[in-house]
């Protein structure tokens, strides 16, 4: 902030042509005063100089307006103020609201009522006295200020005779309310015929002389007060009328400037406000609209606030208590720290979490309740989490993991994972949240860590290559083999539980829904068991080549199975019959099968086709360029029939597909070498592939979040 420099009589001219002359007098004061420049004693350029005169100006026209005029420019002003301009005038003005300032005030002027006005800090101050029984003493009220027309009625004049002070020489008392003047018991109502000029008075006695022979009109409408800072008069204002009309600069090019309507020099300023949204109107005098069209579209920050700094040393204080009071409205109130917890969450809860991330870098407080657990734990009940949730969840960490793994499945990112042990290829895989299963052609089943990657054990027992696999519980995994047999393997234990004679021919697939096994096999039968019991329960016969795929809705109570007939069939599990008989292909084999919400998926040859359950084909889907062996189908809406499908085969290809678009959204190379990927599974985080000797996964959730 600039300070004021005390400047002798002899100053630097600035003629209208911007040239500098040094040594010029302007009058013949005999004291210092104060320096009036735009340019802050350095040396003057083309814009400072002119930023120098229209200060100028401006010092002499604040003289000529009343307190009313003057608060009605500060008002205009204020409101296409800026940020640069409130945090300066804040700090200025920060002494101008203490109490003993408006007491002060009070006196000097006592037909403006300078209340204290009621803050956060005044407010504090007062329970703590209260608090420790000190307010034995007398303090005046507050006042509450709301809205702008409270301070605007604040700042209003009592239209009354202001004399300054009662001239105690020869016994002249001087009532403060009246024009009229009492001499001992005698009354006079003239003014100046009852005082004269007091001999070898300082200036100071003089001036309250002038104001003693000033007539009551003189004394309603005359200037505002003595000039508080005497600013030399220029030659390039000496050479100007002053009263010459200025023109009137429009301001309607800015989106937040209003309307200037032009009248006589020296008129009354008027102010009229409506909603935040409607065009404001003022009625300036020419002078304060020309003052308000520089001060929005020629000045830089910087000399907005020179300006001010210039403005505030020639205002009294009834226009300082009208800033003060004005810019009060408009302070920063922390409501969310005044409101109690509950209700502040409420109110954040409306925000979304791009919202709720940018309250966090208001405060400190602000960030401790943007960051509350409750609040995001409502956020995360909102929107469906995928992401592994842990026991004690950070639940801002749980969305913001969940919204990138949304991304990452949006984009294609993720992180590649290789298990490697199995020295045959592997045909099955299965996993959960901590295991990985797998089932290979070496006639092993391995048991993997799925967060490390290590082998965590490998069961042998299968007298051929393992084609198929399920869990039963999280200890106990179920395998079919090349050999016939299904065999129930204790994780816990690491021993195998039970073993199954149960079909005649090599089992390829079977799935499992709740105590409800159903195995598919070469023999061209489907079987279903009470594996809790290991009992058959029934023999499907219907297909008349092998049955190579199979899947169950998802109550348990329809089976589906695609066979090399080239049909799906759709069998009722408590009666065994067929339901319904889908010719899916006219030319080859259906391989796989995938049932989810009313919607079957199957894959044959380079084809994946979705289907009704009534039979309807509904789309195909043929990007592959060899064989589809591996179908899985995740329906969302089935009205709609929105959902996804992931199939993969002997190209080495992982498709992701949308159902509602006839190509592929994503394509991963699983197998990079272009071998077979015999079996695949996915769920919201991963997809797993079996290749020729390894495990692949393709990772999706953000690094480190489990």
């Amino acid at each position: 902030m600039q300070t004021m420099e005390r400047a002798p009589v002899s100053l630097s001219i600035l003629r209208k042509d911007g040239d500098v002359k040094r040594g010029d007098k302007i009058s013949t004061f005999t004291s210092y005063l104060p320096n009036w420049r735009g340019h802050g004693g350095r040396h003057p350029t083309h814009s400072s100089v002119e930023f120098d005169r229209q200060l100028d100006k401006i010092s002499l026209w604040i003289e000529e307006w009343n307190h009313e005029q003057r608060c009605q420019l500060i008002e205009a002003l204020l409101r296409r103020s800026n940020h640069q301009q409130f945090q300066f005038l804040y700090t200025v003005m920060q002494p101008h609201q203490h109490r003993d300032f408006m007491y002060t005030a009070q006196k000097q002027f006592p037909e403006t009522e300078f209340t204290p006005v009621s803050t956060h800090t005044t407010r504090e101050v007062k329970r703590r006295v209260q608090l420790h029984r000190e307010d034995n003493y007398y303090r005046v009220k507050s006042a509450y200020f709301h809205m702008d027309d409270e301070v605007k009625e604040q700042n209003k004049v009592i239209r009354r005779v202001r004399l300054p002070e009662i001239l105690q020489d020869n016994h002249i008392i001087i009532h403060k309310n009246d024009t009229s003047i009492s001499f001992g018991t005698k009354s006079i109502a003239s003014l100046p015929k009852l005082c004269s000029v007091p001999k070898k008075r300082s200036n100071k006695s003089i001036r309250k002389y002038k104001l003693l022979q000033a007539s009551k009109e003189e004394l309603y409408n005359g200037p505002a007060n003595d000039r508080f800072v005497d600013m030399p008069i220029k030659r390039h204002i000496q050479d100007e009328r002053l009263t010459q009309s200025v023109p009137v600069f429009s301001t309607s090019s800015r989106a937040d400037k209003s309307a200037m309507s032009s009248t006589k020099p020296g008129s009354t300023a008027k102010f009229t406000e409506s909603k935040p949204d409607s065009d404001q109107i003022f009625d300036l005098s020419t002078n304060a609209s020309t003052v308000v069209h520089w001060y929005t579209d020629l000045w830089t920050d910087v000399k907005r606030n020179e300006f001010l700094h210039k403005l505030i040393l020639k205002l009294d204080p009834r226009q300082h208590y009208f800033i003060s009071s004005f810019m009060l409205v408009r302070r920063h109130r922390d409501f969310l720290t005044l409101l109690p917890e509950k209700i502040v969450l409420c109110i954040l809860n409306i925000l979304d979490p791009k919202e709720l991330c940018k309250c966090a870098e208001v405060s400190k407080s602000w960030y401790s309740l943007a960051h509350n657990n409750k609040l995001w734990k409502w956020k995360c009940d909102a929107v469906n989490i995928k992401v592994t949730i842990p026991t004690d969840p950070v639940w801002k960490k749980v969305y913001r993991d969940n919204v990138i793994l949304e991304r990452n499945w949006h984009h294609g990112t993720y992180r590649t994972v290789d298990m490697k042990g199995n020295s045959a290829p592997v045909e099955a895989v299965i996993f959960d949240r901590n295991i990985l299963v797998s089932g290979s052609q070496d006639k092993t089943v391995k048991i993997w860590d799925i967060k490390t990657g290590r082998c965590a054990h490998t069961f042998e027992g299968h007298q051929g290559g393992v084609w198929c696999l399920s869990f039963f519980t999280p200890n106990l995994i179920l395998s079919g083999s090349h050999d016939g047999t299904i065999k129930i393997w204790n994780v816990k234990e690491r021993k195998m539980a039970r073993s199954i004679l149960a079909h005649d021919g090599p089992i390829w697939a079977m799935v499992r829904h709740g105590k409800i096994l159903v195995s598919v096999s070469q023999d061209k039968t489907a079987k279903v068991w009470d594996i809790s019991r290991c009992l058959l329960l029934k023999t499907l016969t219907g297909h008349n080549k092998p049955i190579f795929a199979v899947d169950m809705n998802e109550d348990g109570t329809l089976v589906i199975t695609g066979s090399a007939d080239r049909t799906v069939k759709i069998w009722d599990v408590e009666t065994g019959e067929v339901k319904k008989t889908i010719w899916v292909s006219s030319t080859t084999s259906v391989m796989a099968v995938s049932y989810h919400k009313g919607f079957i998926a199957a894959g044959y040859d380079n084809v994946v086709c979705l289907h009704r359950e009534t039979g309807k084909l509904i789309k195909t889907f043929n990007e592959h360029e060899k064989r589809v062996e591996s179908v899985q189908l995740k329906i969302e809406d089935p009205e709609k029939i929105t959902g996804a499908i992931i199939s993969s085969g002997q190209g080495g290809l992982v498709k992701i597909w949308n159902t509602k678009m006839p190509q592929s959204i994503q394509t991963y190379k699983l197998s990079k070498e272009g071998g077979s990927v015999k079996s695949i599974k996915f769920d919201e985080l991963r997809i797993v592939g079996g290749l020729k000797d390894r495990i692949r996964i393709l990772d999706f959730q953000a690094p480190n979040s489990d």
